[in-house]
């Protein structure tokens, strides 16, 4: 990894807001303080602004979620203590499911089992409201001190425009690469192999498609109308296309498994082309974009 590439300045970014938060996790006085490096983590783990931002709010509103429903529990479980054995496990499933599906969520459950193992299994002897405060406290100082890092760094560098003209640098690469792939593929022939290649490559555009997204939002965070006027008229179109793009590569799937193959080849030579187009439209506005200078 280059030392001047955008990955690199991001994780050095990263590793000193990180290393701030340890600092006050370990010389500050403040109740389980090594919450506000957790938190940290929990925030800056990917590494796309818009992600990040994102993170924020949600283990924010995460927080406030949680432990706004933990109130009534601890209630129920003070009145009988034997519903923490159903609590419990209904807290842990609810946690692991919204890992996936709903990261706000997560985080909301995740606060409810802490409070559950801190007031009846690990410190009986404290008070649920000195859980609250303690983890209201390090929520707050943890995602200040990553909103804070996002805009002396992370903003000042303009990294959204970094990052976008990185990924679809990486979707121009990729483009080519399949089209020149399927230019030299017959039917009949290592299908099995070919399925495989189309399935990864859905997958790739997948993947960047997503982080170009991404990229874009991060943009916006930025607030530079001009730019963001000027970089919009062009990278619109692009959603759509790969939208197209991946019905067509779809269809290239379908023609080339082995059932079909012997009656499909023109079939699959319509649908190349029809690739092909698309991603030859695709790569120009990209070109575009790249040519252009926004930042």
């Amino acid at each position: 990894m280059s030392t001047q590439s955008l990955k690199f300045q991001r994780v050095v970014h990263n590793a000193l807001i990180f290393t701030i938060s340890l600092f006050i996790s370990f010389y500050s006085h403040i109740p389980f303080a090594f919450w506000v490096s957790a938190t940290v983590l929990a925030i800056m783990l990917p590494l796309e602004t818009s992600l990040i931002q994102d993170r924020i709010k949600s283990v924010f509103i995460g927080t406030i979620q949680g432990l706004t429903l933990f109130i009534p529990l601890w209630l129920l479980m003070d009145i009988n203590s034997n519903l923490i054995f159903i609590i419990i496990p209904f807290t842990l499933a609810a946690m692991n499911f919204f890992l996936i599906h709903n990261f706000t969520r997560n985080i909301a459950f995740l606060n409810i089992n802490l409070g559950i193992f801190l007031e009846y299994i690990q410190f009986g002897s404290y008070h649920f409201s000195y859980f609250l405060v303690a983890r209201i406290m390090s929520i707050i100082i943890g995602v200040l001190l990553v909103w804070f890092g996002e805009i002396l760094f992370t903003r000042r560098k303009n990294y959204g425009y970094y990052e976008f003209d990185s990924s679809i640098n990486q979707l121009s690469i990729t483009l080519n690469s399949i089209r020149d792939y399927f230019e030299q593929i017959k039917l009949g022939y290592k299908t099995s192999e070919h399925q495989l290649t189309v399935t990864q490559n859905l997958v790739q555009i997948n993947s960047i498609s997503d982080k170009i997204h991404n990229n874009y939002n991060s943009i916006l965070l930025e607030n530079d109308v001009k730019q963001i006027e000027l970089l919009s008229k062009h990278y619109l179109p692009i959603p759509n296309l790969l939208k197209e793009y991946k019905l067509a590569l779809l269809g290239i799937g379908y023609t080339i498994s082995d059932d079909y193959h012997s009656i499909s080849s023109t079939n699959f030579e319509q649908i190349r082309q029809q690739l092909n187009k698309i991603s030859q439209i695709l790569i120009n506005h990209i070109n575009i974009l790249l040519q252009e200078k926004y930042l």
